[in-house]
């Protein structure tokens, strides 16, 4: 069994024989250990054929981009607001190594700046 495997990977098959059958066969047990797998393979597959339905028909026809500067200012005034509340949350993490709560710069704080920077960089970008 052992150099079975061995002649398997080494011939460029990444798979046992066994799990691709499993996968074509559509085998219950196997789907149901895969699922998260699968999902995200959908998941994939359906933003993938959006965009192409997106681009590159005429189902959706082209639209011309309005800019309005007042508009534009007002939303990002409100998520200025809106991140500065969120930002005041006071969070308990403590650090693994000294056990002291760490009040600046705490995971949570930093993951929080890092999405409202892709908010505000998507809202530039148009």
């Amino acid at each position: 069994m052992r150099k079975e495997v061995a002649v398997l990977l080494e011939g460029g098959g990444g798979l046992p024989r066994s799990v691709s059958t499993k996968f074509l066969t559509l085998e219950d047990s196997f789907l149901i250990d895969n699922r998260a797998t699968l999902r995200a393979m959908a998941e994939f597959g359906a933003i993938l054929f959006y965009f192409y339905i997106c681009d590159r028909t005429s189902l959706l026809g082209e639209s011309k981009k309005i800019y309005n500067r007042d508009l534009f200012i007002f939303l990002y005034c409100l998520l200025i607001i809106v991140s500065a509340m969120t930002s005041l949350k006071k969070h308990n993490d403590k650090s693994r190594i000294t056990g002291k709560s760490i009040l600046y710069l705490n995971r949570h704080q930093t993951e929080e700046w890092k999405g409202w920077m892709q908010v505000t960089d998507s809202l530039f970008s148009q």
